[in-house]
């Protein structure tokens, strides 16, 4: 339209030809991010959904409604439930064959048959007064079901939702196993964390041929080395210690061989991004690095240093770091 505004204007000798080619080349193509518009509206949407629902409950009528349907049995919300996470995924089903392009649109309908799945595994719960075995058990059905929908779907995030609950399942079932005591086989959370996603690693890079779709492998190795991270940095803040008083009790010299751990996992995670070439390999032993660095100041000078001079020096660190990353990120 700008073009032919432009010839429009030259054919009147409202302007010169070279000046409307000067302005041709300074024109540029902007995109319409579509995906980003569409989560935009789907999140305005379950915002105005809470802002109707908080008005609906302030009338007097509705709230009363509210009050006796919820007097209902809980197995008629567990059958709900349960229709609703079998009618989710049927109307993703829909909307995926009518128009594939919507992605956005179709993992919405199926996290919202996850959700229902997992409060109809709530209800039943009650209804059948499972045990503990039962109710984790639960837990793990919705991850399967997840990763189940995900693989039909081809939908990363339903995937990421189903690695989620495979985790949380993971430390549920430890906790379960110890008698809900902070320690399994000695182990806090965080080692416990530490230990499985490492395994995991070894296990996706032993099987990294296997058939699955490229995106899934992706998310899963982003995610296994996410929970990898985080664990070995609490690891490295907390330790091995199961409670706030035995880790006050000990001094950052009974921390520092998680740190020294942490770092030398780290660098080598860099060394091998850098010889490959694989920029978030570089990234990820960079950040896991600094984060290290960054805990251990914290351990070791948190006591000793007056918090004025605790803080400028972590101000004047964060300055020299952000001026040499400045310094390379603007180089041609």
């Amino acid at each position: 339209m700008v073009e032919r505004l432009l010839e429009s204007w030259t054919d009147q000798d409202l302007l010169s030809r070279e000046k409307a080619d000067e302005l041709k080349e300074h024109m540029e193509l902007k995109v319409v991010n579509w995906k980003r518009v569409a989560q935009n509206m789907l999140g305005l949407a379950i915002v105005f959904m809470v802002i109707a629902f908080l008005h609906l409950v302030a009338d007097e009528w509705v709230l009363e409604v509210l009050v006796r349907f919820f007097e209902l049995s809980d197995a008629f919300f567990m059958s709900l439930l349960l229709l609703l996470a079998l009618v989710f995924p049927w109307m993703a089903s829909r909307v995926k064959h009518k128009s594939g392009a919507l992605r956005v649109s179709v993992e919405a309908f199926l996290l919202l048959g996850i959700m229902s799945l997992g409060g109809a595994c709530y209800y039943a719960s009650t209804v059948f007064e499972l045990s503990d075995f039962w109710k984790v058990g639960c837990v793990l059905l919705v991850a399967i079901y997840g990763l189940l929908v995900a693989r039909l779907f081809y939908a990363s995030v339903i995937w990421l939702t189903g690695l989620s609950g495979l985790t949380l399942w993971l430390g549920l079932e430890t906790a379960r196993l110890s008698g809900w005591e902070p320690l399994f086989l000695g182990m806090t959370f965080q080692l416990r964390f530490l230990v499985m996603s490492f395994l995991a690693l070894l296990l996706m890079h032993g099987l990294r041929k296997m058939v699955l779709k490229k995106v899934f492998r992706m998310v899963s190795f982003q995610f296994v080395w996410f929970v990898f991270w985080v664990a070995f940095w609490l690891c490295a803040l907390f330790g091995n210690y199961a409670s706030w008083d035995d880790w006050e009790a000990v001094s950052a010299l009974h921390l520092l061989p998680w740190g020294v751990m942490m770092a030398v996992a780290a660098l080598w995670v860099w060394h091998q991004g850098v010889q490959k070439k694989h920029r978030q390999w570089v990234w990820m032993g960079s950040i896991a690095l600094f984060a290290d660095v960054y805990t251990q100041y914290f351990l070791f000078l948190w006591d000793p240093l007056p918090a004025s001079l605790f803080f400028f020096l972590l101000a004047l660190s964060f300055f020299l770091v952000g001026r040499k990353a400045e310094v390379i990120w603007g180089r041609p």
